[in-house]
């Protein structure tokens, strides 16, 4: 009874109750509702107020215009951070990503990872709660770095100029706003970046090479070969054992594989490559056998080279690359991905200018490839790195010859042969269209032609300069894709000869490929077309994207391939690389680190 009187009330104390003043209840209570709600709201007003007056300070023009964004999209609330100051699970998703941004061939401090991660460590141990001020300012840095990180991924580190081509300039910006959002909202920061990631295979695979070429340079790279006389099957050679270790380094051939022609008196070649005085006195581990042979000639598939199994010069120069500047060689093709957009169509055609190899893409896959000729690398005759769409197609075109060349070239021999210009289809006009008047061939005309005043042309047919088709996507170059007489010159492992143009080796496939969107035109049409009949163009029902790209480092189903640097453009994006202004993250770490 004593029990129950006690918890519950009386008739007696519900009307003393009843008989306080409100007025006294409402003074001598100090946790009324409104207080409460006051209180409660006094965080979230400190914090957008830090919020608003730190993000004054931003700079970046693309990263913090997004995050400027973010915050006014969210009244300048915490994105990493709840109302009191705490840590939201996102943190630690970010910076696990940071740290992991090398894996994608990017630079890890760029985004202030380690001030980031330290800071964070000594909030988690802290006592009691930061000010606003400092809750902001580091709430707004994580977000810088992680759309830092998103436009990294998304377009590269190197800022548009000389070195980035001119792809698609009407691509719709990316929303790197929305892209801290779903981070944040909806809380899953790796999904967010995923999808600003190059979503092309050949710079998926080239992430996993990287991986696997770091491993092989963690390890101790792979050895030298020594310079030294021709290797190739048959011959012994004290250099063989390492010939093996430095192809088993680089999985051209398989550890352990040595068949009984390695071995002599039970001695395997293998042992002998730790044991270089062994290997000195056993013969037959220094034989270059028919296995090792096969191992080079992978090797020299995937570096382009001529596959013979021999190792002379060009080999043993590529063999002896080191893996570190090989796995940098990856990493600067990596950043030339990040400079594509991220839908390249669904039919297009792509050139890889140091690999001379094109290939034709239907539903994003391979559906025809052939080699190629481009531009020489001296006199300005490098083939650019550029992107347009083919929008038509032209069979047993002229060839305008560049004022350049006709100058250069073709005035010197007609000076010297007053039937040169007849014996190469060649004819001067007043201007390139397809109705203009031929002019004759006289002293006067061609000293205009030399001056630049009037042109010369080469008639259509197989001993035209372009070949028998060529196909425009037109563009401030005057580069294109044509056909060429010039066969042989597919046969050879380095294919550098021609003005700029790319000369393609199966331009009738080509065709068929390119026009397969136009009714009627068929292999036998198009077979018509190339070797009958009079100058004709064939516009496009569906225009096609053409890249004309520069890999020097890719992944097909041989393995990791690399390719010379033609143009000696890898250096200049090495040097682009290394000069990326990280002004803005280096002052926010520093503003971080010492709070």
């Amino acid at each position: 009874m004593l029990a129950a009187a006690g918890c519950s009330s009386t008739p007696d104390e519900q009307t003393t109750t009843a008989s306080t003043p409100a007025s006294k209840t409402t003074t001598a209570d100090p946790t009324s509702d409104t207080k409460r709600q006051r209180d409660s709201a006094a965080p979230e007003i400190a914090q957008a107020r830090a919020i608003a007056s730190a993000l004054d300070d931003l700079t970046d023009e693309t990263v913090d215009h997004a995050v400027a964004g973010y915050y006014r999209n969210h009244d300048n609330e915490p994105a990493w951070f709840d109302a009191r100051g705490r840590v939201r699970p996102e943190i630690k998703t970010l910076l696990d990503a940071l740290s992991r941004a090398d894996r994608q061939g990017l630079v890890i401090t760029d985004y202030g990872y380690d001030a980031l991660a330290e800071r964070i460590e000594r909030m988690d141990a802290a006592p009691g709660p930061l000010d606003a001020e400092t809750v902001a300012a580091l709430d707004i840095r994580l977000s810088q770095a992680f759309v830092s990180y998103a436009v990294d991924l998304h377009q590269g580190r190197v800022g548009e100029g000389e070195l980035r081509p001119r792809w698609y300039e009407d691509l719709p910006p990316a929303d790197y706003a929305g892209a801290l959002e779903r981070a944040t909202r909806d809380g899953d920061v790796d999904a967010a970046l995923t999808e600003l990631r190059p979503p092309h295979d050949g710079y998926t695979r080239l992430v996993k090479a990287l991986a696997d070429y770091r491993a092989i340079v963690d390890a101790g790279g792979w050895p030298q070969v020594s310079d030294g006389p021709l290797l190739e099957t048959g011959v012994r050679d004290s250099r063989v054992p390492t010939l093996r270790k430095r192809l088993q380094a680089s999985g051209d051939l398989t550890p352990g594989a040595e068949t009984g022609e390695n071995i002599d008196d039970g001695v395997d070649a293998l042992e002998t490559m730790d044991k270089p005085e062994a290997a000195a006195g056993n013969t037959r581990s220094q034989r270059y056998d028919a296995q090792l042979a096969r191992a080079v000639e992978h090797f020299q598939r995937r570096h382009g080279l001529k596959v013979d199994g021999k190792v002379g010069s060009g080999t043993l120069a590529a063999l002896n690359v080191p893996a570190r500047q090989r796995a940098r060689q990856i990493e600067i093709n990596l950043e030339r991905w990040r400079w594509l957009p991220a839908d390249l169509g669904d039919r297009y055609v792509m050139v890889n200018i140091p690999e001379y190899r094109l290939r034709a893409y239907e539903d994003s896959k391979p559906a025809l490839e052939m080699r190629v000729v481009v531009g020489e690398s001296y006199d300005d005759r490098a083939t650019p790195v550029f992107s347009d769409a083919m929008e038509y197609v032209v069979f047993r075109p002229y060839w305008n010859v560049p004022a350049g060349i006709a100058a250069d070239e073709i005035v010197p021999e007609v000076r010297k042969n007053s039937g040169y210009l007849e014996e190469k289809n060649y004819e001067i006009v007043a201007q390139f269209t397809p109705e203009a008047e031929v002019l004759p061939n006289t002293p006067d005309n061609i000293d205009k032609v030399a001056a630049g005043e009037l042109y010369v042309r080469q008639r259509g047919g197989s001993s035209n300069a372009l070949g028998l088709v060529k196909f425009m996507f037109p563009n401030e170059y005057a580069v294109y894709l044509h056909d060429s007489p010039a066969e042989q010159l597919f046969s050879r492992t380095q294919r550098d000869f021609s003005h700029g143009c790319v000369r393609v080796e199966q331009p009738a496939q080509l065709a068929e490929f390119v026009l397969a969107g136009n009714p009627g035109w068929d292999a036998t049409r198009i077979d018509s077309a190339l070797h009958e009949g009079d100058r004709e163009r064939v516009q496009l029902d569906e225009s096609i994207p053409v890249y004309l790209a520069y890999w020097t480092a890719f992944v097909d189903d041989v393995g990791v391939n690399f390719r010379a640097d033609l143009y000696e453009n890898d250096p200049r994006v090495e040097a682009a690389l290394r000069q990326v202004n990280r002004t803005t993250s280096d002052n926010s770490t520093a503003r971080i680190g010492s709070n």
